[in-house]
């Protein structure tokens, strides 16, 4: 495999949109990215734009803005942070890099693709003297125990080790913290909750 981790261009817009459905199925077609959402975010910051690439193949994407912490480190909902889909809130001087998007196509889970956008993100705070990064982290495996514990019952579990959660857990092993929980984050008819995990640079 030689999957390669590349800025984000204009022509690969196109299969972004439909990556984002593919990989996405729960979610509301409103928190979908739509081409016009993705085009703003080359013009805001193209330099926190990325794709993972197969041959010309996008099989993996990264969607980050630059955020003062005084407007992440309060409750917000994904729509208002993400300026629905058009990264308004992007400041040129923020401190933190806000992860909005990470989603890897699913025939090609389990092979180091998110860790490499990890990585590509974390090389580009140390860069820019950022410092860390922050997000609304979805917890897909709650599904699966929603019926026997509360969500923060499940986010204590995957925390301390004794579940594993398909998202959770790799942000764990990249080196993110949990910080809190962000109630009704997004329109996801699993599980409308996320976790506020932190990585410092």
């Amino acid at each position: 495999m030689s999957i390669v981790i590349v800025q984000t261009r204009p022509e690969h817009i196109p299969q972004l949109v439909i990556h984002q459905k593919i990989c996405f199925p729960h979610l509301a077609p409103e928190d979908h990215f739509d081409a016009d959402n993705f085009a703003a975010h080359l013009r805001v910051f193209p330099e926190g734009q990325h794709v993972a690439l197969d041959g010309d193949r996008v099989v993996g994407q990264s969607s980050t803005f630059r955020i003062r912490g005084e407007k992440v480190f309060v409750h917000h909902t994904f729509h208002e942070i993400v300026d629905y889909g058009n990264f308004g809130n992007h400041d040129p001087e923020g401190e933190w890099l806000y992860g909005a998007d990470m989603s890897v196509h699913p025939d090609y889970r389990g092979r180091g693709i998110s860790r490499m956008l990890y990585n590509a993100r974390k090389e580009l705070v140390r860069r820019l003297g950022m410092r860390g990064i922050v997000a609304g982290g979805m917890t897909p495996g709650y599904v699966a125990y929603r019926d026997r514990m509360t969500f923060e019952e499940y986010v204590d579990a995957v925390v301390a080790g004794r579940l594993t959660d398909p998202t959770l857990t790799p942000q764990l092993r990249n080196g993110f913290t949990v910080r809190g929980i962000i109630y009704n984050h997004i329109h996801d008819s699993e599980n409308p909750h996320a976790t506020l995990i932190v990585w410092e640079a």
